[in-house]
Order: structure tokens, then C-alpha cells, then sequence
């Protein structure tokens, strides 16, 4: 029996069993036959009436004819369009039941696509809740003038941004405490703004305190913001005048900004504990540049969109196609570009001195936390499924027995 992507919803039965329900839509495609079924599970909306995947899907390809695209963007493309198809492999289920197959698509992990974006996020804050000091921690954001942004448009750049972050923080720590201390700190770089315009920025998540020369504690509640605007001003202009920033626009910048550069500690940013993290980072820390729910208009040509600004009122964008592609795909930093950098006591080789714990690779939690330990019942008889095998094909297009479809799995 083969089952092709539907409009409407339908329910499917297979030849064996006495009953099934499966609600299946469009964006779902189903093939199966007496022993095996395919099940791919679409993890973003499936109301959701404009997708990013539609836009780029509709245009890329006139896109890539007409504009100057990298490599690595092309590619960073192409794997959000195959989101959750073979390529990207497959979980391979049996029922206890009635010996049903079941295969489930994986998604891409892109760092554009916006249906695996808010899944990666959950995934990765829980890695981390179980990978921080249990201790208070503060979110930041540092930010520079909009008239040094141009300066980072080189990724090489970007991470110089970074790391001025931690030494200003480190240093200024140390200094109201009155000694050396370690701080623990995890920069993200967000180089989009709500509206996906070019505004580097840096969230940061650091320990409330450090620790000193003997692996201690130190809490410093109080963070005199004053005082780190200043620091974080000097820190980030003597990278990039090591970077090639001319040395007047630099002095120009301490002129112009005396009480120094944008540093904002959130009110509410006290996470006391790190589990409160996973439901404190997708929000504010780590998100795909655009959502899917946040597209209202699509009709081929003319792309809008909404954002909620720092005053909470909505603000509507319009945009040609081609400048909602660019504006996206400007945010696609190159391979082995780290995005997120654990720095001071969070660093990898040191952290352990402190008592952090290790923190998970995402594709493990895709595999143990994520997948796994998660009940998945059968689509025919709601039996419960069984784990059997990581299949990194698609299902076989032909009937096979249940001992030729565990040899043809061994030779995935």
C-alpha cells in the first residue's frame, strides 16, 4: 500500500491491523505496506499558513542565479530545505504488538531553519542546566555603536567581540571584589536584531561571583553597571584597533560615549538555580533569527512580518523576497564559527576544578533525552514501540520480511 502527501486530513489502515489512525496533512508524507510503515513527525506548526521553508523553497534557486552566495550559505540552505528528509537519516521503530516498522525522519539542525530552531534551543538548555556551577547566575546583553558594526561584518572579528566580553567582565569582577577571581561565563552572539538587520550583539550568561586562587565561591551580588560599561568600552576598542579599527574612530568613540558602551542587566535575569535555565534561555538567549509564527503575509514577491519591540508594541516589516533571503542568510556565520563560547571557569579544559558537570552533544540528547525516553506508540494498534536501530537511509521501497529488513538495517 502506498500512501502519497495529502491536502486534507485522512485516517490510514494498514492491511494488518484492525484499526488505524493517523492524522496526516500535506506536509507529511507517508509510504507504507504490510510490515512497515513510515512515520516522519513534523515538530514546527503544522497550522502555520507561511513557513521559511516556503519562502526559500519558492526562491532560491532564481536567488542563487542572480546574487553572489558563499558556499558554506548554499549549503547551510540546502539542509534547512531537506529538513526531515532521508538525508539526514532515520529512527527505526518496532511494535510489541503487531510488529509494525516504523521509520521517523530527523530534522536538519540548520542554523536557519526555524522549525528545528526552537527544538535545538530546548535541547541545548537542558544540556547546559545539567552542566552549570549551582550557583546564581546574571544575564547581560553588550552591545556596541551602530558606526563600529561594520567592523564586525568579518567573522574573524566576531569572535575578537567575544572575547573582550569576558575580559572586561573578569576583570571588572575581580576589581569590586577586591581579588582574582575566575568568573564562569557563556557568550552567545545574536547578529540580528528583531527586524533581521545586521546588530551584533552579545547575550551573556555569568556566575554571580567567581572563584578565587583556591577553587572558592565568591558571590558579588551587586554589579555596578557604571563602572562595566566603561570596562567593556576599553576592552572591546583595543581589540578592534588590534583588529585594524584607525585610531581616531577610536578615540572619536571615547569622546563621543563618556559613560561607555551599552551593557544591560535584565531585572529579572537572576537565574537562581539551572534548571530554571531551560525555560529562561529559549526566550532570551538562543533563537533563530525569525520565527515561523511571527510570517502573517507571503504571495510570491512581498514577504511581512511582525516583531514586538523593548516597548511592547508591535512593529510590522515589509520585505521583497530577495531582501528576506539576504537579510536571513547574512546571519549564517561559516563552518567551525562557534556561535557560543564558554569562557573562565566555564572554560572546557577547567571547568571541572569547579564541580561543572559535562555537558551532552546535542545529537546524543536527539538520540537518549529527546528521542528515547520518550513513549512512541504505534500508528496501526497503539502498541508501545521499541528502539531497534539509527538507519542513516530512508526506508526500503520494496516489501521485505522482518529478517531481511534487520539484514538490510545492518548494512545502513
Amino acid at each position: 500500500m502506498n500512501c502519497s502527501a495529502i491536502n486534507d486530513v485522512k485516517f490510514i489502515k494498514s492491511s494488518n491491523s484492525s484499526s488505524c489512525t493517523i492524522p496526516q496533512c500535506g506536509q507529511i508524507g507517508l509510504s507504507c505496506f504490510s510490515c512497515m510503515v513510515f512515520l516522519m513527525e513534523v515538530r514546527c506548526a503544522l497550522n502555520a499558513s507561511v513557513s521559511v521553508k516556503q519562502i526559500f523553497g519558492d526562491n532560491w534557486s532564481g536567488y542563487v542565479r542572480d546574487h553572489s552566495v558563499a558556499d558554506y550559505q548554499v549549503r547551510e540552505v540546502e539542509k534547512a530545505l531537506g529538513c526531515y528528509g532521508f538525508d539526514n537519516g532515520a529512527f527505526v521503530y518496532s511494535c510489541k504488538r503487531c510488529g509494525s516498522w516504523v521509520f521517523q525522519r530527523l530534522g536538519c539542525n540548520g542554523r536557519i531553519c526555524s522549525c528545528c530552531g526552537k527544538r535545538y534551543a530546548d535541547q541545548w538548555s537542558y544540556s547546559l542546566s545539567r552542566a552549570m556551577f549551582q550557583v546564581s547566575h546574571r544575564h547581560f546583553v553588550m552591545s556596541i555603536p551602530d558606526s563600529l558594526w561594520s567592523f564586525l561584518r568579518v567573522w574573524d572579528n566576531m569572535k575578537g567581540y567575544m572575547d573582550a566580553a569576558i575580559k572586561a567582565l573578569s576583570d571588572y569582577f575581580s576589581r569590586i571584589t577586591h581579588q582574582r577571581l575566575k568568573v564562569g561565563a557563556i557568550v552567545v552572539l545574536h547578529p540580528f536584531g528583531k527586524d533581521m538587520k545586521f546588530q551584533p550583539h552579545l547575550h551573556i550568561l555569568l556566575t554571580e561571583g567567581g572563584f578565587d586562587g583556591k577553587g572558592r565561591f565568591v558571590k558579588c551580588g551587586f554589579v555596578p553597571a557604571g563602572g562595566l560599561r566603561k570596562k567593556w568600552q576599553y576592552e572591546v576598542l583595543k581589540e578592534l584597533q588590534a583588529k585594524g579599527l584607525p585610531n581616531p574612530l577610536a578615540s572619536q568613540m571615547y569622546s563621543r560615549y563618556r559613560k561607555g558602551f551599552y551593557v544591560w542587566l535584565h531585572v529579572r535575569g537572576r537565574i537562581k538555580h539551572p534548571k530554571q535555565i531551560a525555560r529562561y534561555v529559549g526566550r532570551y538567549v538562543r533563537h533563530p533569527a525569525i520565527a515561523n509564527s511571527r510570517i502573517y503575509h507571503y504571495d510570491g514577491r512581498i514577504v511581512k512580518f511582525f516583531y514586538v519591540n523593548g516597548e511592547d508594541r508591535r512593529v510590522d516589516v515589509t520585505m521583497g523576497v530577495d531582501q528576506f533571503i539576504s537579510a536571513l542568510i547574512q546571519h549564517i556565520p561559516p563552518p567551525q564559527f562557534k556561535m557560543i563560547r564558554y569562557y573562565g571557569a566555564y572554560a572546557r579544559r577547567v571547568k571541572g576544578q569547579y564541580g561543572a558537570g559535562k555537558q551532552s552533544g546535542i545529537k546524543q540528547l536527539n538520540l537518549y533525552h529527546f528521542g528515547l525516553e520518550k513513549v512512541k506508540y504505534c500508528p496501526f494498534c497503539r502498541g508501545e514501540l521499541e528502539f531497534v536501530w539509527y538507519c542513516k537511509k530512508g526506508p526500503p521501497e520494496q516489501h521485505k520480511s522482518k529478517k531481511e529488513l534487520l539484514n538490510w538495517l545492518s548494512t545502513s
